[in-house]
């Protein structure tokens, strides 16, 4: 919780006034607090989060995900070259191998 909304909670306990002081009084304000209004502003679950995020930042999630299919697409036809060439490389020292028998 940032300092900022620490002191607004702190004054407006402090304009509350009480018959009898607890001092388990504020504390209880706060964690009702707490529970109430972090609940609204952020989501308990990462993923939650994450798909929050993107539907607030449409834009942004679009450019994300196509950045990575374009990565995974590059990388597996990458792996894929390089598989090729492998074999190539195998074919040719077998012929190699067997040129030399």
């Amino acid at each position: 919780m940032r300092a900022n909304d620490k002191k607004h909670l702190k004054k407006v306990l402090d304009q509350i006034e009480v018959q009898e002081p607890s001092t388990h009084f504020e504390q209880r304000i706060y964690q009702d607090w707490q529970r109430v209004v972090l609940k609204v502003d952020r989501p308990t679950h990462r993923f939650t989060e994450v798909l929050a995020l993107a539907r607030l930042h449409p834009r942004l999630a679009t450019l994300i995900a196509m950045v990575v299919i374009t990565g995974s697409v590059l990388l597996g036809q990458h792996l894929l070259t390089n598989q090729d060439e492998e074999l190539h490389r195998i074919d040719a020292l077998s012929e190699l191998s067997l040129s030399t028998i």
